[in-house]
């Protein structure tokens, strides 16, 4: 159930793609965040979950959970934007599909894991499925100029930021569900979101909007907030970095699938090898995973023997 947990949680942040253009296009950034943040505190409010939480964790679990807000849901958004200044929509769309290169380095680095052959061909398989996608972008990133690469440098440490969102999680000494961490990383979100939220929302015409962005503003709350972070976080607890990092590699493709089928886009048969390459990565990793859990259940049955 962990793989689909995360799969289902990169399918929910691919389709936001769709509903992220009313967003953007009638929402500042940051007036947005900060409702996006309310709707999914104030949904998971009467459940009572803060109540059982918030006084329960420990200063270490503090600062992790404190880290993965402030970088996945404010450093993320700041480095997004001022690379945006510098670099084209397509150009940062394409490197923020480097998410699973980023988390693997940052599970080598600060979650000790070391990897398998085949997690180690599973990531590789995830990463090239992406590059497929991409790969006439990357090919005009690569000739792009001064300007250009300071934009790239700066989503490149948006993606960093995200991947350190993702993982951190797995540095908890706490045990906590996927709806305890979800809760409070909303009000985490919407507590770091106010300030400019509220200087943005002085000077917003709210009468100008309409009932899709309304309806844009609830997804972005209940779906793509509450629900693919309870995905992901009840997900991850069960697998290793690897399997987390590939499961990403279903964000982008789930964009591309929802496009062909709701913007009526044509998909090419490189998107189809690349949906191949994604799956066959999981499914790499899946069986790694299972392997590792035999070895280990049999090396703990011997050990219980003697």
């Amino acid at each position: 159930m962990s793989y689909f947990y995360l799969s289902a949680a990169m399918f929910i942040v691919g389709s936001s793609v769709v509903v992220g253009k009313i967003i953007t296009g009638d929402f500042p950034l940051f007036l947005a965040s900060g409702l996006r943040f309310l709707v999914a505190t104030l949904l998971l409010f009467p459940m009572g979950v803060y109540k059982r939480t918030l006084f329960s964790l420990s200063r270490h679990d503090w600062y992790i959970i404190s880290t993965m807000a402030f970088c996945g849901q404010i450093l993320f958004t700041i480095l997004l934007l001022l690379g945006l200044r510098y670099t084209s929509g397509i150009n940062a769309g394409t490197l923020t599909s480097t998410t699973p290169f980023f988390m693997a380095l940052i599970a080598f680095a600060f979650l000790v894991e070391r990897f398998s052959a085949w997690q180690i061909f599973g990531l590789l398989l995830a990463v090239g499925s992406i590059i497929l996608l991409s790969i006439d972008t990357f090919r005009m990133i690569l000739q792009g100029g001064k300007i250009s690469w300071l934009g790239n440098l700066l989503i490149l440490a948006a993606v960093g930021s995200e991947a350190v969102f993702l993982l951190f999680a797995k540095k908890l000494e706490k045990q906590l569900s996927g709806l305890e961490l979800t809760a409070i990383l909303s009000l985490l979100g919407f507590l770091l979101c106010l300030p400019p939220a509220i200087i943005e929302a002085a000077g917003f015409n709210f009468q100008a909007l309409g009932v899709a962005d309304i309806i844009a503003v609830f997804y972005f709350g209940a779906i793509y907030t509450d629900l693919a972070y309870i995905c992901w976080f009840r997900g991850i607890t069960g697998v290793s970095a690897a399997v987390a990092s590939a499961s990403t590699a279903v964000m982008p493709l789930s964009a591309a699938l929802l496009s062909t089928f709701l913007l009526q886009e044509d998909i090419s048969a490189l998107q189809l090898i690349a949906l191949l390459m994604a799956v066959s990565a999981i499914l790499a990793l899946a069986s790694a995973e299972n392997e590792r859990n035999i070895c280990d259940d049999s090396a703990r049955n011997q050990m219980q023997k003697r």
